[in-house]
This record gives C-alpha cells, sequence and structure tokens, in this order.
C-alpha cells in the first residue's frame, strides 16, 4: 500500500460510524469463567467497550504516590483510569482536520473516575476482565500511572477539565497519543508495567488488548484449578 492509499483509510477509519468500531472492539474470544477468586487476592479490573478500555483498580491498592486519588475521590471503591487523545476526550473535535492530524502524535490525558462500587457494578459484567496481579505488581501499577501523569510545580497531578459525568476528571498525560499509542497500546503497557505477561507491541485495537488479557485470565483459571481470575459474567 503507497502512502496516499494508507493515508485515505486512515481517514475512513477514523471518520467510520461508532457501529464499525464497535463491531471491531467487541469481536474478542471470551475468557473462560471462573469462580470468584479467594479473598486476599489483588484483583484489578480491565474494561473494553467499543474502541476504548480501561483499568479499574481497588483504591485499597493504589500505592505510592498514586494513593492521592483516594483524597481526590474521598469514599470511591476504586479507581477506573484511561487514556486518550486531549481534544478528543475533553471536547468532540470541532473540523475535519482533528480526524486528519487524529495518528499523528498529540497531546494526551488521562481520565480518572472514581466509583462507589467495583467495575463490574457500574458498567456490568460485558467486557469486563478481572486480572490477579503478581506480587508487587500493584506498586509497579501505580507507578506506570503516577510516572505518566503531568505534575506542576507542586508536585500534583495537572488537572486539565472535569470530565463528561460526576466522578470523571481529565489530567494532563507526559506521553503523546497517536495511531501507534492510542487507549489501547497504554492499557496493555500497564498491565506489562504490573508484571503480567501482556505484550504491547503492534497493538491498536481494543479487541487486540482485550485478547491478549484474555489469555492471561485463562492461563490463571487454569493455575488456580478454575477458581482463580478470569471473564466475569
Amino acid at each position: 500500500m503507497n502512502r496516499r492509499s494508507f493515508l485515505k483509510a486512515v481517514l475512513a477509519a477514523l471518520t467510520a460510524p461508532p457501529l464499525a468500531t464497535g463491531l471491531a472492539g467487541c469481536a474478542v474470544a471470551p475468557a473462560p469463567s471462573c469462580a470468584p477468586p479467594p479473598s486476599g487476592k489483588e484483583l484489578i479490573h480491565v474494561l473494553g467497550r467499543g474502541w476504548h478500555t480501561q483499568i479499574g483498580i481497588p483504591t485499597a491498592l493504589l500505592d505510592g504516590k498514586l494513593g492521592l486519588f483516594r483524597s481526590v475521590f474521598p469514599g470511591a471503591r476504586t479507581v477506573m483510569f484511561g487514556y486518550g487523545k486531549r481534544t478528543f476526550m475533553v471536547s468532540p473535535p470541532n473540523d475535519i482536520s482533528e480526524y486528519i492530524l487524529g495518528p499523528f502524535p498529540r497531546p494526551a490525558i488521562i481520565e480518572a473516575v472514581g466509583l462507589l462500587v467495583s467495575p463490574p457494578e457500574a458498567y456490568g459484567t460485558k467486557g469486563m476482565m478481572a486480572l490477579e496481579l503478581p506480587p508487587g505488581g500493584a506498586a509497579r501499577l501505580s507507578a506506570f500511572i503516577w510516572n505518566d501523569l503531568a505534575h506542576g510545580t507542586d508536585g500534583a497531578p495537572l488537572l486539565v477539565a472535569p470530565g463528561h459525568f460526576p466522578g470523571s476528571l481529565f489530567y494532563a498525560a507526559r506521553s503523546e497519543y497517536g495511531l501507534f499509542h492510542t487507549c489501547n497500546t497504554w492499557v496493555a503497557e500497564a498491565l506489562a508495567a504490573a508484571g503480567l505477561p501482556v505484550d504491547a507491541d503492534a497493538l491498536t485495537f481494543s479487541s487486540q488488548t482485550m485478547a491478549r488479557a484474555a489469555k492471561v485470565a485463562a492461563a490463571q483459571c487454569q493455575a488456580a484449578g478454575g477458581a482463580g481470575a478470569g471473564q466475569l459474567r
């Protein structure tokens, strides 16, 4: 494919109807269903909906400086972290140039959503994956997210804007969003940083992220004799 054809294909994908992107994101073989894991296990949740993926971390597992979010969302049981292009996430694009420039590196944001309940209770079980963290995984995952948050002179994360619903806030990210570094790449990188065997290379779509997370969930389920983490139904 020549450069002109490639750019036309990218533009067509970016301006495709939501139904098309939603179908691409949902074409994932589910991980095996497992019984609730034993108490004391450090579980996180990965949510895949349409084109977007997010990570849900229990507030008790927010380690180090990321524990700040316990005071940002007092009483929250879980904080969902997501990633995206700043102009797309904070406000809808107003002209075609946003779509044309979409694949190229641009400022990114990290969305934090405080939940008073668990992710399955808040979003339902469809597209929801539970994964058990390895020893030290919570600290490494927290460090990954904290290190990608841009900080002000006071050391606090830089708040960009309130989210589109109560309990949602947008923060500036240090990394940049692009065609090869999307919300789905970022989630895979976070899982890998936590010590989970998830490869973030050659990954763009939510279906890819969820498929790789499903392999980890299946392995954890098998290792636990069917009583570990996995797909929630």
